[in-house]
């Protein structure tokens, strides 16, 4: 299947929490994650601060169809990834790896030194397959505001013993 990435419009804004609800229903084959799978999305008015910084990306078919995006952030000389996202009926076709090139690329083009992220330690499709592409563990200990996110997202309801922060540093070519 053929598909584009492109720098995301206010208007794909409705779209994204549609595909991120798609995405999230893997988690039902996640053990003691399955709550996941219907939890809250991004929030339109986030994702539309987000699209405006310039920092979000999707995926879209040929068609036009929106089947996936990066949603990221810049702190300091990082971009930190929020959500990357792609549609139950598309995935494992090499969507969200090119989403994360595209991110890669706006890091190095501004001059950042990492991607940076939080993700579950041991589902596959989080840190396992993030250290596919190059994605190292970090000890969120000494830093600060991964540390920041990693509390808040306990206090959300993740367990912190699954959780951990990642980095993929701009000198280090994506895999």
């Amino acid at each position: 299947m053929e598909f584009s990435i492109r720098p995301a419009c206010l208007q794909d804004a409705a779209l994204l929490p549609v595909i991120e609800k798609s995405a999230a229903q893997l988690f039902k084959t996640a053990p003691g994650l399955e709550w996941l799978a219907d939890s809250d999305t991004l929030s339109e008015p986030v994702l539309i601060c987000l699209i405006s910084l310039g920092t979000v990306w999707v995926a879209q078919t040929d068609a036009g169809q929106v089947i996936g995006f990066i949603c990221t952030e810049e702190f300091d000389d990082e971009l930190h990834i929020w959500e990357l996202s792609v549609h139950a009926d598309f995935q494992r076709m090499g969507i969200g790896k090119r989403l994360v090139q595209e991110a890669y690329k706006h890091a190095s083009d501004r001059g950042l030194s990492a991607l940076t992220l939080t993700t579950f330690s041991d589902v596959s499709w989080n840190a396992p397959w993030y250290a596919q592409l190059g994605f190292q563990i970090v000890s969120a200990s000494v830093e600060q505001r991964l540390r920041q996110l990693l509390d808040a997202e306990v206090k959300y309801g993740l367990p912190a013993s699954r959780r951990v922060a990642m980095r993929l540093s701009i000198a280090t070519a994506i895999k």
